[in-house]
């Protein structure tokens, strides 16, 4: 139940019993029926009520789930009489609070406590605290530093919901703010423009963000208001002995903790608040250059940032400086075992599928095998390959890879790091080095050798690499986790460009892949899709949006149409929903190319053409250069729209 939902109750119930007045902001205190319970009363004996209202309380697969909740079965198991979740009335907001306001031995759980409310109800807490927060669409570029910058800006919220009163109180006028009576209505008001800023609890925001939009990230957070505690309340008739009971058995759990020094309190919590149950987590890596490696004495690399700006997403307070570097095989232990265990970056194989949990692909690397140029070493086959003693990483992708391909596994010789292959590699200890490509490359100018020296002979594969997480791992977290991921990849900021693009130009710079479609294929696309939306313009955009065929090849994914109008707002695309209502006027691409504008105005005088720029691969997941061809066209509704697909360059282009 929404908050206003929660005051227009309140409301009803002051016109109906004279004994809340939230207008005037005052609650007349119920009669005190304190003696009709003589003696403490058991958990057992209390009547629960509790609303649909994530992550706090809520039902999912017909049974009640949520941190109040789990903390009710653990408090009153601490008491010594458990109560079960099944015991727990799940009601409309105004039966649960007329309860606990007119019958005895109620317990209403959860709710905010408020000075309207303190004498109404006894009160067992906090159960968390939530804070209030402005958010804003992530490709708004908004920033608010202090309450004089709301000035400005339209802000949506809950009619009679308590954001209200905290925004006046920082001085915000009345006429800026756009009441509505759901978070779908507001949410409506982000998207389109209409409102700038969405004012709300950020647990609650999340929830119905991922409700509305499929991702808890969609909008982020630009300025935090008040916390709100929230607590168990009791009607008035229990007895303060009881009431005590409950709030040291609550004291207890946060009190008491395990071996790694968490509380039961804190774990709970962490099950359902993303921010708090990954700081629980450990994190691991091995050196794996560019992805993973130790610098300056702490975990950097590709990786490591995209984590770090999952973290950012999240709200988590961790950075790279919390990151373990291990060796790869006992990293994989760790995370084999129920231990809490993030584990980076690891290839996904048939064989690895069932031991983890997975999230990503976040990259993609190519496996090869490195020799001395000197030595002339050619592979013609497979078979070549058991002439040759061949370095590999203990429990490696590039392991699986080589006995996948029959190699006997006698002439395999183990190393703990890149770093001790490619000594075993100078020093004739071994033939050939089996690597990613890139982290092959970067151990050897780490090292200060000249990779001139050594040559590619032969690719293993190309694996795409994951986020792996411990069994043991919520899987809301995991959920978490892949949302914030997908930002990371996918939204662009004011300037056009995805945070996932910067991290992989910082470190990798902007490469050229095969392609694995021709250009006509790319022009048949565009001419058919003009097509179709010169007959129905309305239906071909949802389709495109649903990323249907023929608009995204479901045999090849990075063949896929996008549309937009005369003003280079993206009216449809087939890869990347998150983009369309964006204005691309003026925006770039990491390298900081207008290429958009260079397509609009080659559209505009010449119909058609191609565009060069640099362009994440939803395939391969890195920077290439990436050219596209466009066509104008006139949709069935009367309106201009650009119509584009595009290809990776080749390498030899």
């Amino acid at each position: 139940m929404s908050p206003s939902r929660r005051y227009a109750y309140f409301f009803l119930i002051a016109v109906l019993t004279g004994a809340l007045a939230l207008a005037a902001g005052c609650l007349s205190e119920p009669e005190d029926t304190s003696g009709d319970l003589t003696g403490p009363a058991t958990p057992a004996a209390l009547t629960y009520y509790t609303e649909d209202l994530p992550p706090y309380n809520y039902l999912e697969n017909g049974t009640l789930q949520g941190i109040a909740v789990d903390l009710l079965e653990a408090i009153t198991e601490q008491m010594g009489e458990k109560v079960p979740r099944d015991e727990v009335r799940l009601a409309p907001w105004t039966e649960g609070y007329t309860a606990a306001l007119t019958q005895n031995a109620t317990v209403l759980f959860t709710m905010a406590r408020t000075p309207e409310r303190e004498t109404s109800f006894k009160w067992v807490g906090p159960i968390s605290t939530d804070r209030y927060v402005l958010f804003a669409g992530r490709d708004r570029a908004i920033a608010v530093a202090g309450p004089d910058d709301l000035k400005n800006y339209r802000i949506g919220v809950i009619a009679d919901d308590i954001s209200i009163q905290q925004l006046l109180d920082l001085g915000v006028d009345r006429s800026r703010l756009v009441q509505e009576t759901n978070v779908s209505a507001i949410i409506a008001g982000l998207e389109s423009g209409e409102i700038d800023l969405w004012c709300y609890s950020e647990t609650g925001g999340r929830h119905f963000a991922e409700e509305v939009t499929g991702n808890a990230y969609t909008y982020t957070v630009v300025f935090t208001l008040q916390d709100v505690d929230n607590y168990y309340a009791f009607s008035r008739d229990v007895p303060d002995e009881t009431v005590r009971s409950f709030q040291q058995a609550l004291d207890a759990l946060k009190l008491e903790t395990d071996a790694t020094g968490i509380s039961t309190y804190e774990q709970i919590l962490g099950r359902y608040i993303p921010s708090i149950g990954f700081t629980h987590l450990k994190y691991l890596t091995e050196e794996w250059a560019p992805f993973n490696y130790e610098k300056e004495g702490r975990a950097a690399g590709i990786s490591v940032e995209i984590l770090e700006a999952v973290f950012s997403n999240i709200g988590v307070n961790r950075t790279g400086s919390d990151v373990r570097i291990v060796p790869l095989a006992e990293g994989l232990q760790a995370a084999q075992n129920d231990t809490g265990t993030v584990l980076f970056s690891l290839a996904r194989t048939p064989e690895r599928e069932p031991l983890y949990q997975w999230a990503g692909p976040f990259a993609s690397a190519r496996f090869v095998l490195f020799a001395p140029a000197a030595r002339n070493i050619a592979i013609a086959s497979p078979q070549d390959l058991d002439r040759y003693r061949i370095g590999v990483v203990e429990e490696s992708v590039e392991k699986d890879f080589l006995l996948a391909l029959g190699v006997n596994a006698s002439g395999l010789v183990a190393g703990e790091t890149p770093k001790d292959l490619l000594s075993m590699l100078e020093e004739d200890r071994i033939d050939l080095w089996a690597t990613g490509e890139l982290a092959g490359r970067h151990q050897m100018m780490q090292t200060g050798g000249d990779p001139d020296v050594y040559e590619m002979v032969y690719t293993l594969g190309e694996s795409d690499l994951y986020y792996v997480f411990s069994k043991d791992v919520p899987a809301t977290l995991i959920r978490t986790f892949r949302q914030a991921l997908d930002t990371v990849r996918n939204q662009k900021d004011e300037q056009g460009v995805s945070e996932y693009e910067r991290i992989i130009y910082r470190n990798l710079g902007v490469g050229c892949t095969g392609q694995t479609f021709s250009d006509e294929a790319v022009i048949a696309l565009v001419d058919m899709t003009a097509a179709a939306i010169e007959r129905d313009a309305a239906d071909t955009f949802r389709r495109i949006n649903a990323g249907e065929a023929p608009y995204r090849d479901p045999e090849d994914p990075a063949l896929y149409a996008f549309v937009y109008d005369a003003d280079l707002t993206m009216v449809a695309h087939a890869d990347n929903i998150r983009l369309v209502g964006a204005n691309f006027r003026g925006k770039t691409d990491v390298a900081g190319k207008a290429f958009r504008d260079e397509i609009l105005k080659g559209a505009l005088e010449n119909g058609t053409g191609w565009a060069e720029y640099v362009y994440v691969s939803p395939v391969q997941q890195n920077l290439y250069y990436k050219t596209t061809y466009y066509r104008l066209t006139t949709g069935s509704d009367g309106n201009a729209y650009i119509v584009c697909s595009g290809n990776f360059k080749r390498c030899d282009a």
